[in-house]
């Protein structure tokens, strides 16, 4: 009988604000040892997880890791890993072959030497406060502006009106308290009057007409648009995660989430939100007295 291997393989998903991977397994191959050449892996590897795994792996991947996204933000990148090489009837690992293996395909190597920490999915999902980064936000500010200074009253009697076809005005703006974990993450206040707020700026409208309507009342049609780190959906908008402190407020981007796995209603600021960010400066920035 022909001594076979067994190969495991993972998806490293890479967030470089956490110095972090987190290694998702999706799947094994069996091969006889015969047949196996490291340099046909390696490149089978090289060629990305769009070329190398169906489809269907991939989605199921995003899905399961994307809770993560509420702490982590979103992958920079997303790797595909040989986590380990056994022997397919003993179950052995075969260590040589592994680091004859990693040797070869040196990315792995290459982030441990810049500090990454490499850990598997259902540690980080148990210990996931442990990676959130430690992050200065007020770079990320669109507006500070001195309370006095800005009519906050006009800014969201604007915004009602020119999205009074899309949405419920009743719920602009959206009262938010800051999570103990991610000092990104809002969630929707249950009750009192919070001095953080979310005030909608682009929704999907795709249900009845096409594209993003904007509180601009500009409407974006290209699906091609750059939107950076935002998502706009039926369940996800974008505008402004707005904050007061010692008589100043600011104006950061941020995506808010109606649906969320644990039932939250989430606002969540992005670092890059592409051609919006310009027309949202240049909205707000109309109601500087």
């Amino acid at each position: 009988m022909k001594k076979q291997l067994e190969i495991d393989y993972s998806f490293g998903y890479v967030y470089d604000k956490s110095k972090l991977i987190i290694m998702y397994p999706v799947g094994t191959n069996v091969m006889d040892l015969e047949e196996y050449e490291m340099e046909v892996e390696v490149a089978f590897l090289e060629d990305g997880i769009e070329t190398a795994f169906e489809e269907s792996d991939i989605k199921e991947a995003n899905e399961t890791m994307k809770p993560l996204e509420m702490f982590l933000m979103k992958p920079n990148k997303i790797i595909p890993f040989v986590t380990s090489i056994k022997n397919e009837e003993t179950k052995e690992e075969l260590t040589k072959l592994m680091d004859e293996f990693d040797e070869e395909h040196e990315i792995k190597e290459n982030y441990i030497k810049k500090g990454y920490e490499i850990k598997d999915v259902y540690h980080v999902f148990q210990n996931v406060a442990s990676y959130v980064p430690k992050e200065n936000l007020e770079t990320l500010n669109i507006l500070k502006i001195e309370k006095a200074k800005f009519d906050m009253d006009s800014f969201l009697k604007t915004i009602k009106e020119n999205l009074d076809e899309a949405i419920e005005t009743k719920k602009i703006p959206v009262s938010m308290v800051k999570s103990d974990i991610a000092n990104r993450l809002y969630i929707k206040a249950d009750k009192g009057e919070p001095k953080n707020k979310y005030v909608v700026f682009a929704v999907d409208i795709n249900t009845y007409s096409k594209g993003i309507l904007c509180a601009d009342k500009s409407i974006v049609e290209d699906e091609d648009a750059d939107m950076g780190d935002l998502e706009i959906l039926a369940t996800r908008d974008a505008g402004y995660l707005i904050e007061e402190n010692e008589g100043y407020i600011t104006f950061k981007v941020a995506n808010y989430n109606s649906e969320t796995p644990n039932n939250r209603e989430i606002a969540q600021i992005v670092d890059y939100s592409g051609i919006y960010k310009t027309k949202m400066i240049e909205f707000v920035n109309k109601f500087i007295k």
